[in-house]
């Protein structure tokens, strides 16, 4: 089968493309996120250091080297393609040490999304009561529903959901954070994707104004059966 492979042509301020996740000066802000889909901890301040600690309790350590991670100019730092295993702690400093903000982010594994489709009639996980070490409610916490994909023609709208656990009385928590080094082994364990359809009116002064992309297209020369292609400004949080 002849492929076609489209390539973007134009690009765009970096910030735009990224899921730019924010938290109060001198804060601990805890949030759940999806691997695979790039993020920038925003940290607004010019000279600054990031440390890093993982989940299994290792020691902070600077980040001056990791591939898929880069200081920005203005101080925060963004992630590219984020694992699983990058789950832990960030911490954004000033050069002498002061703690300017910290995100303990868990970055919940994509490959295990639990996916359904309301017009389906599929059903996302129920809430269920397991042992973890002790008792607990492992529940989903779901993001607000995102934009209708089209609008004045039927289109879809998606919302992302996070696996959390409750432990009275202590706050809910990220499953990752709470479970630490232990294996994520049962099945309830995951993030969800639910989508839905809809059907919302055209804002045309609103089109107009929104970034625009342009695309060359090219033929591959020769048959395949498989090919991975990516979208650099893709997200799934938009």
């Amino acid at each position: 089968m002849l492929a076609t492979l489209c390539l973007v042509g134009l690009s765009f301020p970096t910030l735009w493309a990224q899921m730019l996740i924010s938290c109060s000066y001198k804060n601990l802000c805890q949030k759940a996120l999806l691997s695979g889909n790039d993020v920038v901890l925003r940290c607004d301040h010019g000279h600054t250091q990031w440390h890093f600690t993982s989940i299994l309790g290792d020691e902070l350590f600077l980040f001056n080297s990791v591939p898929n991670i880069e200081t920005l100019p203005g101080g925060s730092l963004k992630l590219v393609n984020p694992q699983p295993s990058q789950t832990g702690l960030y911490r954004c400093q000033k050069n002498d040490n002061t703690r300017i903000v910290e995100y303990e982010i868990d970055f919940q594994d994509v490959k295990n999304l639990h996916i359904t489709h309301t017009g389906l009639d599929q059903k996302p996980l129920p809430n269920e009561t397991l042992n973890l070490g002790g008792m607990v409610l492992v529940f989903t916490q779901w993001d607000p529903w995102q934009d209708c994909n089209r609008c004045g023609v039927p289109g879809e709208r998606k919302r992302l959901g996070y696996c959390y656990v409750e432990e009275p009385p202590e706050e809910p928590l990220a499953c990752g954070l709470y479970l630490r080094e232990e294996e994520m082994l049962h099945s309830r364990l995951r993030p969800e994707l639910q989508l839905e359809a809809c059907l919302v009116p055209c804002e045309h002064d609103k089109e107009i104004h929104q970034p625009f992309f342009i695309f060359d297209t090219y033929q591959l020369g020769k048959s395949t059966s498989n090919m991975w292609i990516t979208c650099p400004l893709a997200s799934i949080y938009r």
